[in-house]
């Protein structure tokens, strides 16, 4: 009896060890082993820039992970196009992984946000480099390129001041200049080690409201997942290291050298867990839109995905920034339920009834930034039409979206001439193609 047991024993150990040796031929991750080598068919799909091929092979190379030590597969695999200098075949990858898997769908923008940070180098052009990124995932891609660009090479006024507005690639629409801008944001709380006051003062130094003001949205968002230990940007600060470079070099905003700057801005916590507020409540005026914009995602961490709750805190928000509080919930609904409309339509119907119209505001312009689509929340307002405020909200803000996507006044009129009769006014509206404000629209 013992004999036959050893047998089987021996018969299923030799069949998982086949198997396990069958899957590492083909690629195959393998728990608890190091990764092998990748199979000639990922050079083949390469080399022919077919993304729906390099999409299966990368699935059937993490396929058998779980968690954490998937996404490094996934990440890993995304890199080594990149370093082959496919960084378009990489963001194809992506959307087309995004498409077949909510987990690479809910983690998307970090992994653009990767693919970009290694997409460029000290000696490679800026622009040709952003060209080869897409909108997908909330741009990450775009946001990434910056970040590298300020990691290599500093952070000094100049550099800051003209690195959107001096190359054309970038400056070709302000949807394109908004992206950069933003990732400015990024960079510089980077730079300095989530300091926040720190980096919103270097968005200051831009030069006009509009880019600062974009600026401060990328240094909270960065604020925001570098508290988690989820920042952007550990893959590019590796590669410096690993080729020898000296970031100690760096000028401060100013042109200060770092420890006299240092010294001017005192140290700024990560997190308050008993200020549900913070840190909107510990930064100037001029910061607080934007931060309550970005407030929902640290809230969350403290009351979980309970969105009455979260809408419970913006109303203890000042008066005049609850509305930019509850637009914040609606952009955390859209990235948590992955734009499912059903669930972000319930999850923006909590809280003071006064507010809700702003949750669907949120919850519309990131349908619309994840993609750079307006179909994407014209379908969403389309939902809507039984409140009228709500609707009136929606198609404003579907309009402001179509404002940064379209430079030409006669594509806005366009654009907005595909709403419902009785909101075309509310998109024109936002589009800025009329001043007469909608009755039923509740903002400013």
């Amino acid at each position: 009896m013992i004999k036959k047991i050893v047998l089987a024993a021996l018969v299923v150990a030799a069949a998982i060890a086949g198997a396990g040796t069958a899957f590492r031929l083909q690629g195959t991750a393998i728990p608890g082993f190091p990764p092998p080598a990748l199979p000639p068919a990922v050079d083949r799909a390469m080399a022919g820039h077919d993304s729906a091929t390099v999409a299966e092979l990368a699935q059937q190379r993490c396929r058998l992970l779980w968690t954490r030590t998937q996404r490094q597969c996934y990440e890993d695999f995304l890199l080594d196009l990149v370093a082959h200098d496919q960084v378009r075949l990489a963001i194809g990858t992506l959307a087309l992984l995004g498409e077949q898997d909510e987990y690479i769908r809910r983690f998307g923008h970090d992994f653009a946000h990767v693919i970009g940070i290694n997409a460029w180098k000290p000696g490679k052009d800026i622009g040709k480099t952003y060209e080869q990124c897409s909108e997908i995932f909330q741009s990450g891609c775009y946001h990434g390129i910056i970040q590298a660009v300020f990691a290599y090479n500093g952070t000094d006024s100049a550099s800051v001041a003209s690195l959107c507005s001096s190359t054309p690639e970038i400056n070709r629409s302000a949807w394109l200049r908004f992206q950069c801008v933003h990732g400015i944001g990024h960079g510089l709380t980077q730079t300095y080690e989530n300091n926040l006051p720190r980096a919103l003062h270097g968005c200051d130094m831009l030069g006009n409201a509009w880019d600062s003001e974009s600026c401060y949205g990328g240094a909270f968002m960065e604020f925001i997942v570098g508290g988690r230990g989820q920042s952007h940007h550990v893959h590019m600060l590796q590669g410096a290291r690993q080729e020898g470079m000296d970031h100690s070099h760096m000028e401060g905003m100013a042109g200060m050298d770092h420890a006299a700057e240092d010294s001017a801005w005192p140290p700024f916590k990560l997190r308050e867990p008993s200020d549900l507020l913070y840190p909107c409540s510990a930064i100037g005026d001029r910061y607080q839109q934007a931060c309550y914009q970005m407030q929902a995602g640290l809230m969350a961490e403290v009351t979980g995905l309970d969105f009455k709750k979260i809408a419970d805190g913006c109303d203890k928000a000042p008066e005049r920034w609850r509305r930019w509080c509850y637009q914040g919930i609606g952009t955390y609904v859209s990235g948590v339920t992955v734009r499912v409309p059903e669930k972000g339509i319930e999850d923006c119907s909590l809280g003071d009834r006064q507010y809700q119209p702003f949750c669907f505001v949120g919850l519309v312009k990131n349908y619309v930034d994840v993609t750079a689509k307006l179909d994407d929340g014209l379908a969403l307002c389309q939902r809507l039409t039984a409140s009228e405020d709500i609707a009136s909200a929606c198609y404003v803000a579907l309009g402001e979206e179509a404002a940064v996507l379209f430079p030409f006044m006669e594509k806005r009129k366009e654009e907005c001439a595909r709403a419902p009769a009785p909101f075309i006014d509310a998109c024109r509206y936002g589009a800025g193609l009329t001043t007469d404000k909608p009755a039923a629209y509740p903002g400013h």
